[in-house]
């Protein structure tokens, strides 16, 4: 494999933000089965919550290795309850071929000294109760879990 790096998406690379869209359907279907995952959003729906996070207070990373594109994180500012700023990471998804090699942590590591770098000393993400994966990850790296609405858990870290 060529030298992984991670890069922040360019807003006019159409190709990367439908295929970080697909990704994150490809998500939903991953943890949430097909019948449910892949109905809940249109391609339309996705490719513009992608072009949403392309903004001053957000961000899409890409994880590279020569010209593929192995996985994406989606990083935004957001505000909790009592008014404290944080660092969310909206979405993370790792091609299968390319897990278990460093992807995804090369992936929050961007993310988080993203966040950092604007001054936020919290990061949360949300995700299924199901999401093992997912919640492993953020737990090997100091994330806390926490109980949420319906099927739905958080996971919380100091940065």
């Amino acid at each position: 494999m060529d030298a992984l790096r991670v890069e922040a998406l360019a807003g006019d690379d159409e190709a990367a933000v439908a295929e970080v869209a697909a990704r994150m359907r490809a998500t939903l279907v991953e943890v949430l089965g097909e019948a449910r995952g892949g109905a809940m959003y249109t391609r339309e729906w996705l490719e513009g919550r992608v072009r949403q996070h392309l903004r001053p207070d957000a961000a899409v990373f890409l994880a590279l290795a020569g010209d593929a594109r192995l996985g994406h994180t989606i990083v935004r500012e957001e505000v909790d309850e009592a008014g404290a700023r944080f660092g969310l990471f909206a979405t993370t998804y790792v091609d299968p071929a390319s897990r278990r090699l460093g992807v995804a942590r090369a992936l929050l590591d961007r993310g988080e000294a993203w966040m950092r770098g604007r001054g936020l000393v919290a990061s949360a993400t949300y995700t299924d109760r199901d999401n093992e994966k997912l919640i492993r990850l953020f737990e090997s790296r100091g994330y806390a879990l926490e109980p949420a609405e319906n099927d739905m858990v958080i996971l919380r870290c100091a940065l």
